[in-house]
């Protein structure tokens, strides 16, 4: 009797469980950071698709993941639980072990791993290089412009993350893919490469923000002056752009910067936010606009990134917004209508330029540094990869007369199917 008792019962909670599914008002908000899974990608999965897993098992936790009722809940005090057991281990662990000379721990958080008891937040380390067939589709695509613009100068430039790195390497067992060895034996010999170093933990620390993916100022100051670098002997650029200020909109306007790490994480993350600051440079005198994808016409815009409402505390302080993305990656009209870099191309065109033209694609890096290189072209079109499917990539190479072609990113834009060019023979 005891065991139909207990079959009975379990056979309720799987009823309850799977009845969730029909109740949208029991499933999970957008804040609690849905990957948007359904059942129907289980058995008839889409491989362009952002949540795509290779594996069926994968693919029926992703859906179960998001559709089951109270979740958020149940995962933080699982992942609470058993976070707070590994990092005991942890600690024990660690009073008998000491790190190799630039080596360091990693320790689990939910689905991203703490730097030692730093605070900052990584992704697990890449064993595996990127997909090889994605990085050749963008050495083909490369090799095409070539072939239709031959005089374009092309450079590719990658941000190094800390998982990049192989600080992991004795804590992993083995070494850490290199993604920008794998970018750089794959490009044509035409294309200049460059990417960001670090010489320790402590200087990645300085230049980077603990609760995001992005650099900070610091370090796209850092990146820009690479790029330049790059570049400068080609074009004959005018001199680097050295900042004038540094504002520190966080210390000054209480503004608390969340990652998309720290906000992924949520309670789990009790190490606080990070300060948000930018840095002043002496631009010269630019007019902005954006493309509408739909028409290709150019909208005139009043100001491409929000440096005068960050430098004057208009901006709303609502915690956990993303500074990083809303200032650098927004641009307003005089009617004060906003336009999304995610959404719109957009075009700067300056006094002082050298006569020449760029083209940046970029994925979210490429923001901080847009302005500062702009300050050296006539015009400059900053196209995000999350466009580059509306607006083929040879029209905007001949409509707007481009010298350069920047690929500015992480691995999005070399191992990701997802944002390849589109040229107009093919629409």
């Amino acid at each position: 009797m005891k065991y139909k008792c207990t079959t009975a019962i379990v056979f309720a909670v799987l009823l309850i469980c799977l009845a969730t599914y029909f109740f949208p008002a029991l499933k999970m908000e957008s804040s609690e950071n849905r990957t948007m899974a359904t059942f129907d990608m289980i058995f008839h999965p889409d491989e362009d698709s952002v949540v795509y897993h290779e594996s069926i098992v994968e693919r029926l936790d992703a859906a179960l993941s998001d559709q089951f009722a109270f979740r958020e809940a149940v995962v933080k005090r699982y992942l609470g639980l058993f976070n707070s057991l590994e990092n005991r281990t942890y600690d024990f662990v660690r009073l008998f072990k000491k790190n190799p000379e630039g080596q360091y721990f990693l320790r689990a958080i939910g689905d991203y791993e703490l730097i030692e008891d730093t605070g900052y937040i990584t992704a697990f380390p890449p064993i595996e290089p990127m997909k090889k067939e994605n990085v050749e589709k963008r050495v083909d695509e490369i090799e095409h412009l070539h072939e239709m613009f031959p005089e374009l100068k092309i450079y590719a430039y990658y941000v190094t993350q800390a998982y990049d790195t192989d600080w992991f390497n004795d804590y992993l067992g083995t070494p850490a893919a290199d993604h920008y060895e794998e970018i750089t034996e794959a490009a044509p010999e035409y294309v200049k490469t460059g990417h960001l170093t670090y010489t320790d933990l402590t200087d990645y620390m300085n230049v980077h923000y603990k609760t995001d993916h992005h650099w900070n100022h610091l370090g796209a100051d850092r990146g820009y002056e690479d790029v330049y670098a790059m570049m400068s002997d080609d074009f004959g650029l005018s001199p680097r752009l050295a900042p004038t200020e540094e504002n520190h909109s966080s210390k000054t306007y209480d503004y608390s910067y969340l990652g998309s790490y720290g906000r992924a994480l949520g309670e789990l993350y009790k190490y606080g936010s990070d300060d948000f600051s930018f840095y002043e440079y002496p631009l010269p005198e630019r007019e902005g606009a954006v493309i509408d994808p739909e028409t290709r016409e150019e909208i005139p815009v009043a100001e491409i990134g929000l440096y005068e409402e960050y430098r004057t505390g208009e901006v709303s302080k609502k915690v956990g917004a993303d500074h990083y993305i809303k200032m650098y990656g927004t641009a307003r009209d005089a009617a004060g209508t906003s336009y999304d870099d995610g959404d719109y191309p957009f075009i700067i065109r300056s006094d002082a330029g050298s006569g020449k033209n760029l083209l940046i694609c970029s994925d979210s890096y490429g923001r901080a540094i847009r302005d500062q290189l702009a300050s050296h072209f006539d015009t400059t079109v900053y196209y995000d990869y999350r466009v580059l499917k509306k607006i083929p990539i040879d029209y905007m190479i001949e409509k707007y007369d481009i010298d350069a072609l920047l690929i500015c990113s992480n691995t999005s834009m070399w191992g990701s199917d997802g944002f390849r060019f589109i040229f107009e023979e093919e629409r």
